[in-house]
């Protein structure tokens, strides 16, 4: 979701649009302008339909921000902030910046999703009916707007994992057991046979003439992936859970004085010690980091006169984390601003590093010792990517 365009906050919560959401923008207006209104409205002239079909898509679009404002909201209110929410092609997502702490929490947070879209759906049936003596345009608006929000409701509410019936599916199940990762992959294999029944819709649609079932297809697939990536999110959140950074943190890290020239550190240190980064200390004191990436910015005829200090990043620029900080909320600082290693200092002093090589490390070790669930046979690398832990994502 990083590839999205942010224009606000609402209630201190950051709203963005996925470039993907001008598709359904696009699909929305297209369908009502040429044809829900070209069969009902056949009086309207070609302005009209258009301009109700952008209506329709811009309308949509407030009642999915509205639906994902109601998790926001509940989430906040229990103490699981919400910094962001993201539109995309498939609706929306609130990231939370962890998972709820209980089997109640998870149901209040995912429910008053459906039930909102319902009350909107409701509310648009009625405008539906006050108007339609007035105005039969606006009257067929409100009441296509009162379908698509009681159809979202209804769609939410499958009992498949990240949607969100299937979390309130996985919180009547972890409330029963008492076991989070087992509430969790059952409601996700549960999502997994969901995907698989709409793909086959959809593919049945395609053979008898509807090629609207391509989009089907397309659904399946999407929550088929997000519920299989939703149980290795829940499996590796639980490894970092109560993990300091002290504890996965690399202590040994190469450094280098900042006066070495580019060509020395190419020769003597990149070469020799078979490293790619290094951290710059002054006086014991850090500076910086230098990479490879930083020397081959500079021309390669001035490197015998650049210095590190000229090439590198400096600390002042550098995102760094302390030994007592929470993996969980480290690693959310990584995914939000796509670095793969963080310095970890105290005061002034270079401690360590932490890659996201460590954490994976953390957590395959974590899983070979017998503390989390295996992988079931998936691709271990995937089991363990920490692109999938923070924000946890809440589809729907």
């Amino acid at each position: 979701m990083d590839n999205s365009v942010k224009f606000g906050r609402i209630f201190g919560v950051e709203i963005g649009i996925h470039w993907s959401w001008l598709l359904i923008f696009a699909v929305v207006t297209y369908t009502f302008a040429t044809g829900i209104f070209e069969v009902f409205y056949e009086d309207w002239s070609q302005a009209q339909k258009w301009a109700g079909g952008a209506a329709v898509a811009i309308v949509f679009f407030l009642s999915v921000l509205i639906h994902e404002m109601s998790h926001a909201v509940v989430s906040n209110r229990l103490g699981l902030p919400v910094k962001s929410i993201t539109l995309f092609v498939f609706g929306g997502v609130a990231n939370l910046t962890r998972d709820p702490d209980n089997a109640k929490q998870e149901f209040l947070i995912a429910v008053v999703g459906p039930v909102t879209s319902l009350v909107l759906g409701l509310l648009f049936a009625a405008a539906w009916g006050a108007l339609y003596e007035f105005n039969t345009g606006i009257a067929g608006i409100a009441l296509n707007l009162a379908v698509i929000n009681i159809s979202l409701a209804v769609f939410n509410m499958l009992p498949g994992f990240p949607l969100d019936g299937g979390r309130v599916f996985r919180s009547l199940i972890w409330l029963r057991n008492k076991n989070r990762i087992k509430a969790t992959k059952i409601a996700s294999t549960t999502g997994e046979w969901i995907a698989y029944a709409l793909m086959a819709a959809g593919m049945a649609q395609v053979v008898f003439g509807s090629y609207g079932g391509l989009w089907t297809v397309f659904i399946g697939f999407f929550l088929k992936n997000a519920a299989s990536g939703a149980y290795q999110q829940t499996i590796t959140a639980s490894a970092l859970d109560g993990v300091m950074v002290r504890d996965v943190m690399s202590r040994d890290v190469a450094t280098v004085e900042p006066t070495v020239m580019l060509d020395e550190l190419l020769r003597d240190h990149v070469l020799q010690r078979n490293a790619r980064c290094f951290a710059v200390l002054a006086g014991g004191d850090f500076a910086g980091i230098v990479t490879l990436h930083d020397v081959r910015v500079v021309e390669q005829r001035l490197w015998p006169e650049t210095s590190v200090y000229r090439a590198m990043t400096p600390s002042t620029r550098l995102h760094t984390v302390t030994p007592e900080e929470s993996l969980t909320s480290v690693m959310q600082l990584m995914s939000v601003h796509d670095v793969n290693q963080l310095p970890v200092v105290y005061g002034r002093e270079l401690v360590g590093m932490l890659t996201r090589g460590d954490v994976m490390r953390f957590i395959q070790l974590r899983q070979d010792v017998g503390d989390l669930p295996a992988n079931d046979g998936e691709n271990e690398a995937e089991s363990v990517s920490t692109e999938k832990v923070i924000p946890t994502n809440r589809a729907g």
